[in-house]
């Protein structure tokens, strides 16, 4: 449960999600997209412990993490003071909607620990993963394309009522800004011009590859909740 405003949290900020978050900034812009649409396929329970640690950033308690608040999470994580224009960087790259804040579903995406997930309950893990594939795979043939990528970019405002909308606009001012083609090199590994099912699995669990050894609590837990 939340602090109240004007209390301090007494939830302790787990340091695997402050690691995940200076490392979300070094990812490729499709992985990025990648991990928000995971990211948006997860329900309140299975968030509730990431819920916990972005409401003790959240200092002020106005449900958005600001700059200063960011700043004063990263540095309780490390021996030396960051300098104020990583932090920038690292806001600016979670802060997928450009308000300069940080929302909740904003967080989950660059805090997920997507190991974690598949390994509690592998089957939870192939049906989220395939939910996220097919916010891209919009014809459903099982491959993202190139023409599928800039679908998405360019009619993110429509009215249907999938929850795909939301991923799309939030995806929408960062897919406008540079060529598409390029977003698949990385997760194209059979060069085929296309990603597959398997290769976008590959690339999600490459995300958080670098934070397998470090031990998460509030983690486990939230990765535990998707068992039952």
């Amino acid at each position: 449960m939340g602090a109240r405003r004007g209390e301090a949290s007494e939830i302790p900020l787990d340091i695997s999600v402050l690691s995940n978050m200076r490392q979300f900034v070094k990812y490729s812009r499709f992985k990025q997209f990648a991990l928000r649409a995971l990211a948006s396929t997860l329900d309140d329970e299975e968030l509730a412990d990431l819920r916990d640690q972005f409401d003790a950033i959240d200092v002020d308690k106005n449900g958005v993490i600001s700059l200063e608040e960011m700043r004063q999470a990263m540095e309780k994580d490390l021996p030396w003071k960051m300098k104020d224009s990583r932090v920038v960087e690292i806001l600016q790259a979670i802060d997928s909607n450009t308000d300069g804040l940080v929302d909740f579903s904003e967080f989950v995406a660059a805090t997920l620990h997507v190991h974690q997930l598949e390994e509690h309950n592998s089957e939870k893990w192939q049906q989220r993963s395939q939910a996220a594939f097919e916010k891209f795979d919009v014809d459903r043939d099982g491959f993202i394309t190139p023409e599928e990528l800039k679908l998405v970019s360019t009619n993110f405002n429509n009215n249907n009522s999938d929850d795909r909308d939301l991923f799309m606009s939030q995806a929408h001012s960062h897919m406008s800004k540079g060529s598409i083609d390029p977003l698949l090199e990385e997760a194209d590994l059979d060069k085929d011009g296309r990603i597959s099912l398997s290769e976008f699995r590959r690339l999600l669990r490459t995300a958080s590859i670098s934070s397998r050894g470090v031990h998460s609590p509030a983690a486990h837990r939230g990765a535990n909740k998707m068992l039952q």
